[in-house]
């Protein structure tokens, strides 16, 4: 196949007996330029978890997250991680009250360590009482708990009182 320059200058392709097709010819890409973006950016883990109010048509949510959060400004990645997931969930289950598990997730300290829940979503953050401190300074301790069946239980009743959906 030839190619033709049209009146307008675009290239196009003409069929062999001269017609014109009316294809433009695309540059090309070279696709061996494309490098791989790996999302898995941390090592810890999430698992996500709802239930229902069968009174009112409400669910809750429990969001786990376990592993090692590491020091300092080096676990940016690992925020970034639970930012991520923790947006997903909320996304995704629309619930209307979270109960977020640390329990299993070994933190001493970090800079960018949050938790970005709407303030008018009920929501308790449960952590291992000999870390209660250091989650104090990257959150709100109003929210904290150490008693992950307490405040499952909490937040049931709370959810259970709210107006029904239907």
């Amino acid at each position: 196949m030839e190619s033709a320059l049209s009146p307008i200058g675009i290239s196009s392709n003409a069929a062999p007996n001269g017609q014109q097709t009316g294809r433009i010819d695309m540059p090309k890409f070279d696709r061996s330029r494309l490098c791989p973006v790996l999302l898995e950016i941390s090592e810890i883990t999430a698992q996500c978890h709802i239930w229902r109010s069968p009174r009112n048509h409400r669910c809750g949510g429990l969001i786990s997250f376990s592993g090692r959060y590491q020091y300092g400004s080096a676990g940016i990645d690992d925020a970034r991680y639970i930012r991520w997931t923790l947006r997903q969930f909320l996304e995704l289950a629309r619930i209307d009250g979270l109960v977020i598990d640390c329990t299993k997730l070994e933190y001493i300290w970090g800079d960018d360590l949050d938790f970005p829940v709407d303030k008018d979503l009920p929501h308790r953050i449960i952590v291992p009482a000999d870390q209660h401190a250091a989650y104090a300074h990257a959150v709100d301790t109003g929210r904290l708990g150490t008693d992950l069946n307490k405040e499952l239980y909490k937040m049931s009743e709370s959810i259970r009182a709210m107006k029904s959906r239907l």
